[in-house]
């Protein structure tokens, strides 16, 4: 470059993650004030050099060259203010290996631009073309490798972090705020977390995602953008659309499908296609890392599921109502297993209000078999009348078993269905020794022996699965007592019901089954529970009769 005898330097200093330690504490040796002070020190020792302006990019990556401060640094040297770059290092000016070479041998030079790099000890004014040729590109190549292998150390470590249940995003989901002491840990904000409370319930109740957005608007609550904002957090998201937001069905369905709110965290759903992009991919949801019990939840796990079974159903609201009926998307065909529809039929003896098979109602077969809505509503009330008294028999049997000393595996040993499944599976057994007979004795050819294989070994497998459900809550019935009769709480404490309630049919109920001969079949949310803790009851009586002979 052609020798100029006035200097106009800028001072360029940079930070970014890529300067944390595999640890994530901050390398002091690379801060800002201390590329200040060398840079400074270094520009005193240069009469010939005057400082015009000090230019700082503080938490931007070395990977790429769309910094504030970089291009304002350009601008004064395309306005010819600036005719000298002084660095601390070559890593200052970037790390990425082919653009910082272009910088040094190709855009500085074409500029007439004096580059300096203090701690490389390089100075293009008196520069050989061996430091161009050798010194320049190693130390690019050395940068660029540094932080390939930061991103990954960083990566291991925030996915040994992620793997045992530790927050490491910049914001948390709304309803939740980040330890005082503890960055890393999450625990429920006191007014977002009784929003959230809000929204469930009212899910339960029958609202829509729409209506439950509504009636948040009308009430002054503040969205989760604006509320973080208030609260002193500078949030950014990219579901926010305008300057000030407002609740919308589509973030109260983001909350009612969150799973963090039963206590799970779920992270690592993203990640960067390679340390050089910022451009985020989505992983499928088998590559999630997730962690139960991370955190104190905010909504019991029954209603988290009802809620998320209701987002399922096709269901329409009461007109000029905010509710759904109570029985809406609760009521199934027996014949063709499709939803029935509520319909309004005026005659002689008034207004009636039927359900009817839908596959029908759309003209696409079935029969037009129905029932009324008082009947069925009847019918339940009878029913989970009912079912509450035995449900409250059953726990007051259950307590006087607690003070029992009852061994499980005595109770494994002698419940039926384990028997019956341990029979099936032994079956199972002697089907694909007898295949291997088969197939040795010329019976059956090769491919036929491959395919029935697969067959029975699949069988064997979802034989063997069902046995490990059944003893898993067996031994939960007995050792954790309290946790696996949670359900039988929400049966008695309703007591004797009257009318139905929305939120109420779908916390018991799962589904009600009309068949054309009008038998109808009600499936309870907990019939697999009541059957385990019957078999408990069961067992209990055996081996107290054990005892006593």
């Amino acid at each position: 470059m052609k020798k100029n005898t006035s200097y106009k330097a800028a001072l360029y200093l940079r930070l970014s993650d890529e300067d944390y330690s595999a640890s994530l504490k901050k390398d002091e040796s690379n801060s800002i004030a201390n590329q200040k002070a060398l840079t400074l020190r270094e520009l005193e020792s240069m009469p010939d050099i005057s400082l015009y302006d000090i230019y700082i990019d503080d938490g931007y990556t070395g990977l790429n060259y769309e910094r504030p401060g970089f291009i304002r640094m350009l601008n004064d040297i395309y306005s010819n203010k600036v005719n000298t770059v002084i660095v601390k290092d070559l890593s200052r000016l970037g790390r990425d290996y082919i653009e910082s070479g272009r910088y040094v041998k190709e855009v500085f030079p074409s500029l007439n631009i004096r580059f300096i790099s203090v701690l490389d000890e390089f100075d293009s004014l008196f520069a050989t073309p061996e430091d161009y040729n050798l010194l320049i590109p190693i130390k690019n190549f050395i940068n660029d490798s540094y932080s390939r292998d930061i991103s990954i150390k960083v990566r291991s470590t925030q996915r040994v972090m992620r793997e045992n249940g530790l927050y490491i995003g910049a914001y948390v989901a709304y309803g939740y705020r980040k330890c005082a002491d503890d960055k890393n840990r999450i625990e429920p904000d006191e007014f977002s977390s009784d929003i959230v409370k809000r929204i469930f319930r009212w899910k339960l109740e029958g609202m829509s995602a729409a209506m439950i957005a509504d009636k948040l608007n009308l009430l002054g609550v503040l969205p989760p953008a604006e509320y973080k904002k208030k609260i002193g957090i500078n949030y950014k998201s990219g579901f926010q659309k305008h300057m000030k937001s407002q609740w919308s069905a589509k973030a109260v369905l983001r909350i009612l499908k969150n799973r963090i709110y039963i206590g799970t965290m779920e992270q690592g759903k993203s990640t960067k296609i390679n340390y050089k992009l910022k451009k985020l991919v989505e992983k499928p949801e088998c590559e999630w890392i997730v962690k139960e019990q991370a955190h104190t939840p905010i909504i019991d796990k029954e209603d988290f599921d009802n809620v998320n079974r209701l987002l399922m159903l096709d269901t329409r609201k009461s007109p000029n109502e905010d509710k759904l009926y109570p029985l809406s998307g609760m009521i199934f065909c027996g014949d063709c297993q499709k939803a029935m529809v509520r319909r309004k039929n005026s005659g002689a003896s008034g207004r009636t209000v039927q359900y009817i098979c839908s596959t029908y109602n759309k003209g696409q077969g079935c029969s037009r078999h129905g029932i009324r809505e008082k009947d069925v509503e009847n019918l339940l009330v009878d029913t989970i009348n009912k079912h509450i008294r035995e449900i409250a028999d059953m726990d007051a049997l259950l307590r006087q078993v607690d003070d029992m000393d009852i061994c499980s595996e005595d109770v494994l040993a002698n419940d039926q269905e384990l028997i019956q499944k341990h029979e099936e599976l032994e079956k199972c057994q002697r089907m694909q020794i007898s295949l291997h007979k088969d197939l040795l004795e010329g019976i059956i050819s090769q491919e036929e022996y491959e395919q029935f294989c697969n067959i029975y070994q699949e069988q064997y497998l979802r034989i063997e699965d069902s046995i490990s459900a059944v003893r898993k809550e067996i031994e939960n019935s007995l050792h954790k007592k309290a946790e696996s009769r949670a359900w039988m709480e929400r049966f008695t404490k309703l007591g004797n019901i009257e009318d139905l309630t929305r939120s109420m049919v779908v916390s018991l109920i799962e589904k009600v089954i009309i068949y054309e001969d009008k038998r109808i079949e009600i499936i309870c949310n907990y019939s697999d529970k009541y059957a385990s803790a019957q078999r408990l009851l069961e067992q209990a009586n055996i081996s107290l009769a054990a005892g006593e002979g």
